[in-house]
């Protein structure tokens, strides 16, 4: 029995951080049979059985709770403090380490980056680190940028982007046990092959296929000190407000819908349904009944359903984007972070529908609203275009996804 710690991967209630998970719990067990037990951070309240649910045939005595649930504070800096705490024997009689992305190995979340850089160089004294799927740096910090140029080359890193791999050779010196792949959330999810549940989700909202625009209102905006964006609260709120509007006033969305979608629940990730209640809020009724808010928690597949059968996605969130692509639709990213141009601009070449949207001035003027509008006039011009190159570009990362776990599995084979 080969025994795996999965960091990275706490629970369902972020789409983004539960599609990661699923992808490489489903594929790690295609390359090891039964013969695997993945010992996953998840938080106490998290539900195995739910996980399992989304997971096509992997069983619940595959996955075991690893570790305690990390307490909960608006401090970003005790978060992340919390998520890299050091348990010198957490790799103990494990086979494996998988160090699951995003980019929490950056500075966008926290600041004490070297703190997690020193504990994953620990594990790698008990067991094999991988770092799959990442975004890492950039390092404003010298402690987080000496920490990573002489720890890094320990460990197997597979970015999941070109401006990654670039950072890591060019600022950090690190080339050694690096290969380049991909977001995993551009693969399939384990139920993705289930058209029932698509027809049973978009049915449950009254959305019908190419009848609707997504939207997802982030829940990182305008937090006290920690948020991105602005930290004007209320314009946050009523810039999101004036884009809906816009979208629905459009002569091309007659008839058609506009779906607000909740990509984050629970008290570790934000509240991003209450951020929908408060744009449609601010709707004129007949817009306002136009709505379909999907403020409760859906799982991932049906989130991907949701997403990929709309016209297209406007989204401050990343995987929101990565969904709606990877389904061979365009998303529009109102981005916050260099990952945004890595992830989806070198990995798709869609640097076209990326707004740099993190400046107060954009929010406070209105002008991200200008800017929004921009890009959804060029999607829907273009839009059969832009589907047949996203679908292209995604049978690329498909691809990439492929090739990175294969070659876990020859580095799993090694004596």
């Amino acid at each position: 029995m080969r025994n795996i710690l999965v960091r990275g991967f706490p629970s369902l209630d972020n789409y983004g951080t539960g599609m990661m998970g699923l992808i490489t719990i489903y594929r790690m067990r295609k390359l090891l049979g039964d013969s695997c037990r993945f010992h996953c951070d998840f938080f106490e309240a998290t539900d195995i059985d739910e996980v399992v649910s989304e997971l096509d045939g992997v069983s619940a005595d595959m996955l075991v709770r690893h570790r305690p649930d990390i307490p909960f504070s608006q401090n970003m800096r005790l978060k992340a403090l919390g998520r890299s705490f050091f348990r010198p024997n957490e790799a103990r009689n494990m086979d494996l380490v998988l160090m699951l992305g995003g980019d929490d190995i950056s500075e966008y979340y926290g600041t004490q980056i070297w703190r997690q850089l020193v504990h994953l160089r620990h594990m790698q004294l008990a067991a094999p680190v991988i770092l799959l799927g990442q975004t890492i740096g950039p390092f404003a910090r010298r402690p987080n940028r000496l920490a990573a140029s002489a720890l890094l080359p320990a460990m197997h890193i597979f970015p999941r982007d070109l401006w990654c791999t670039a950072y890591l050779r060019d600022e950090l010196g690190v080339t050694s046990r690096v290969q380049q792949s991909t977001d995993l959330a551009y693969a399939d999810l384990p139920l993705q092959h289930r058209t029932d549940i698509a027809q049973e989700i978009l049915a449950a909202n009254s959305l019908e296929p190419d009848c609707y625009a997504t939207m997802i209102v982030s829940g990182l905006g305008a937090k006290r000190g920690a948020g991105h964006y602005t930290s004007d609260a209320d314009a946050f709120i009523q810039r999101h407000a004036d884009m809906a509007t816009q979208i629905l006033a459009r002569p091309d969305m007659a008839g058609k819908k506009l779906c607000l979608l909740a990509h984050t629940h629970g008290r570790y990730y934000g509240d991003e349904a209450a951020n929908i209640e408060a744009v449609a809020a601010r709707l004129a009724p007949g817009y306002r009944a136009r709505c379909v808010l999907v403020t409760e928690r859906v799982l991932q597949t049906r989130a991907r359903f949701l997403l990929g059968h709309g016209l297209f996605t406007l989204t401050g969130r990343m995987h929101p984007a990565v969904s709606t692509f990877q389904m061979g639709k365009p998303a529009i990213s109102l981005a916050y972070s260099k990952k945004y141009e890595g992830v989806i601009g070198t990995m798709l070449g869609r640097s076209d529908l990326i707004i740099d949207a993190n400046d107060e001035q954009l929010w406070t003027s209105g002008e991200i609203v200008d800017q929004a509008m921009t890009r959804v006039d060029y999607a829907m011009a273009n839009h059969d275009r832009l589907c047949a190159e996203i679908s292209a570009a995604i049978d690329a990362q498909k691809a990439t996804v492929d090739a990175t776990f294969a070659r876990i599995g020859e580095l799993l084979s090694r004596p």
